[in-house]
């Protein structure tokens, strides 16, 4: 295994969290009718809806008492939402075991549903987290691996298909329901409740809508290996939307074989989650799957080469990843009660999923491409609400805009919001007066339920404004106007080094530890590094300015490092002032949960029986430097372009011969406001998000003294070319 920079170990010590590390769930919708609603405003049903849904403003109405589960003395006897678990028949045998992998589900569906009195729409919550986490595999699963060779073809067996024994109706299984199907401890993690992440959808439960919970194959209670990202992990989710539809077997537990129906569902399925949760939302809608009417992810991963790598460098610890976040999900894998004994072909699958990926280096590879779901837009067949907090620098906004550009592509409809947390979700905010959960309310109501309420007329793009948190919106999205900015420079050329870079980052680490609960320190990192680390530049910003879109940053550079591949090189933006004076912006409190800090503004009630929630707004914090945007390519692989697909292997570079480069920077969307300055800062590795491989580590014996590899590069400042995406207004 390659060493990490030793610094890293201040910050960086639950890495492979980072994709699980939200304040909070997607599903954390919670609310009830907008508070903007004035008194007495007339009431009116848009919709020709079974009885007892109710419609009011078009979106669904309460109608039911929400009763907690979350006790061992539960009962569905009284309930108005009936709880119970299913198995979903998958058509993989993962595991090898000789049969077809079952995916474990969560099922809650309202009462008057169940009897036959109305079909259900129904929110299906894919979020692997949920069912109990490997937190022992929290910070790598190296210990795990077994090295031998793993045959993916092994993956894509077929087993035996399970034959009905009997069939069971929807009430009698919810009559005969144990809760400690899906309340229940967790193996070494005292901390996590097991599917917590339902109490955030009370909301919808008492509005008529059915809920479902599936973590996928090899997560714990389900069948089979934990593939993060890989197709046989979509085509598990995708199985549970066809029961959903009637067109798949389920049963009541893995071994009796008695079969039950989802007949109280109405066929229309939403998926929506954070995260990793938000990211098998997309990955299924590119199958086409019938009864998929929408998604709604949260901070989702259209592409996973393009969370751990970055036009041809890796910008995560190591170059392998997906072998922590599956193992870290893997509690069906193991062979006992306590997770103690992993399953032995797991262990050698995740070894070869290491090492696969380690050898790209950062280069798009075939081990990638099973993983890349941003170019399989011909099945698409859904709507989308694509939603990403403008400073989520853990899920970077490529990711949405890449899912922007499938449904585009796909011809189907999408709206975006961009809002100014980080990874989190905007759950109790007021957009333009309107309650964030009644908006997506109303597009359920729509999607699920047929509701004419004119949500399909939503603006094509809505933006929390980053100058007074007002939310904006912009007829398109990807059709951006670029403008050439002018770049101030004084000297011909300037050469940027790798040289101390290493001794600053673990100095200053080292120095803002006791930060961690405070503005995250990034900015001032950047803004004072040594002029032999970054070349500092100026950039000449239209006043009150918008940058809406994708930044593109042409350089030519030259270097005498042409050996090696892997070298990152780094483009950051910066909002600063002419003076340095201090002023307000939205910034991160911390780096860990990677999150803006909030107020309470107020209450509101959910619906009888759910708790009371908070409307709340982010706050703003005083600082002297504001991180806008940024981006990262391999100093030996110039010309790549923006798609993982567009990338190819290293290129043989002729030393201190200048090539073209392009920084694509993250998409954003940012107001320089008068009197700031707009700051290119060009640098080779970022410690916010690069961990070199080994011939770039600091020395074990000297953490002060960088390995024998320093490295640097030369740029024609006269060729700086500035290409700002700027919005009309």
């Amino acid at each position: 295994m390659k060493k990490k920079l030793l610094f890293i170990t201040l910050f960086m010590g639950l890495l492979c969290l980072l994709i699980c590390g939200c304040g909070s769930h997607p599903s954390d919708q919670g609310a009830a009718s907008s508070q903007s609603k004035k008194e007495g405003e007339e009431t009116s049903s848009s919709a020709a809806v079974a009885e007892p849904l109710q419609v009011k403003d078009g979106a669904m109405q309460p109608i039911l008492k929400y009763t907690s589960p979350w006790s061992q003395d539960y009962t569905n006897k009284g309930s108005d939402i009936l709880r119970f678990c299913v198995y979903v028949e998958s058509d993989y045998d993962t595991d090898g075991d000789g049969k077809n992998d079952l995916v474990k589900a969560f099922v809650q569906v309202p009462r008057p549903a169940a009897e036959g009195k109305f079909k259900a729409g129904v929110i299906y919550d894919p979020t692997p987290y949920t069912v109990g986490v490997v937190q022992e595999n929290s910070n790598g699963c190296e210990r795990l691996y077994i090295e031998k060779p793993f045959d993916y073809k092994k993956l894509y067996k077929k087993g035996e298909q399970r034959k009905p024994a009997g069939h069971i109706s929807t009430l009698k299984a919810a009559a005969q329901a144990n809760p400690s199907s899906w309340f229940y401890p967790i193996p070494n993690n005292p901390n996590q409740t097991s599917y917590s992440y339902e109490k955030y959808n009370s909301y919808y439960l008492v509005r008529g809508f059915a809920l479902v919970q599936a973590a996928g194959i090899g997560t714990y209670g389900s069948e089979g290996f934990e593939l993060c990202g890989m197709d046989l992990e979509r085509d598990s989710h995708k199985a549970v939307v066809e029961w959903l539809t009637g067109d798949r077997k389920a049963f009541t537990d893995p071994d009796s074989n008695v079969e039950i129906k989802a007949d109280w569902s109405n066929g229309k399925i939403a998926m929506t989650g954070c995260s990793y949760g938000g990211t098998l939302p997309f990955e299924v809608a590119t199958t086409g799957v019938k009864g998929l009417e929408t998604i709604i992810p949260y901070a989702g991963i259209a592409c996973w080469y393009d969370y751990t790598n970055s036009q041809g460098v890796p910008i995560i610890n190591e170059v392998h990843y997906a072998d922590y976040l599956a193992s870290f999900n893997s509690g069906g894998t193991y062979l006992d009660k306590d997770w103690t004994v992993p399953n032995d072909d797991y262990c050698s699958f995740l070894w070869q999923l290491s090492s696969d990926q380690e050898k790209t280096n950062g280069d798009y590879a075939p081990i990638w491409e099973i993983s890349d779901y941003s170019e399989d837009y011909d099945n698409i067949n859904c709507t989308a609400l694509v939603v990403h907090g403008l400073n989520d620098f853990n899920v970077c906004t490529k990711q949405c805009d890449l899912m922007a550009q499938a449904f585009q592509a796909a011809g189907k409809p999408y709206k975006m919001v961009l809002y100014q947390d980080g990874h989190n979700i905007p759950n109790g905010i007021m957009m333009n007066g309107i309650l964030w959960e009644e908006t997506v309310n109303r597009w359920l109501s729509h999607y699920l339920y047929g509701v004419d309420n004119d949500i399909e007329d939503m603006a094509p793009v809505t933006v929390q404004s980053n100058v007074d948190g007002s939310f904006k919106t912009y007829g398109s999205w990807r059709d951006f106007n670029y403008s050439n900015l002018k770049v101030q420079f004084e000297q011909k050329e300037t050469e940027v080094s790798s040289h101390g870079l290493a001794k600053y980052s673990y100095d200053f680490l080292s120095e803002n530890k006791s930060d961690l609960e405070k503005v995250e320190p990034r900015e001032n990192f950047y803004l004072n590094m040594d002029q032999e680390n970054a070349a500092s530049y100026e950039i000449d910003m239209p006043e009150n300015g918008t940058i809406y879109g994708v930044p593109e940053i042409h350089l030519k550079l030259k270097t005498k490092y042409t050996n090696l591949d892997g070298l990152m090189i780094s483009a950051i933006l910066m909002d600063t002032t002419e003076n340095g004076e201090p002023f307000k912006a939205y910034m991160l409190k911390d780096r860990l949960s990677r999150i803006l800090p909030k107020k309470i503004t107020g209450h509101y009630k959910m619906g009888e029986g759910c708790p009371q929630s908070d409307l709340m707004e982010y706050v703003m914090s005083t600082t002297k430097g504001k991180y806008v945007t940024g981006g990262w390519t391999d100093l030996n692989n110039p010309g790549l372009g923006y798609k993982a697909k567009e990338y190819s292997k290293s290129t043989d570079l002729e030393a201190d011969k200048y090539y073209d480069y392009t920084f694509y920077l993250q998409p954003t969307v940012y107001t320089l406001e008068k009197g700031h300055k707009l700051k290119l800062i060009l640098m080779t590795w970022d410690p916010f998000r690069a961990f070199l491989d080994e011939d770039f580590t600091l020395n074990p014996e000297d953490p002060g003294q960088v390995s024998e590899y320093d490295y640097s590069f030369t740029i024609d400042n006269a060729a700086i070319d500035v290409r700002m995406p700027l919005a009309d207004h």
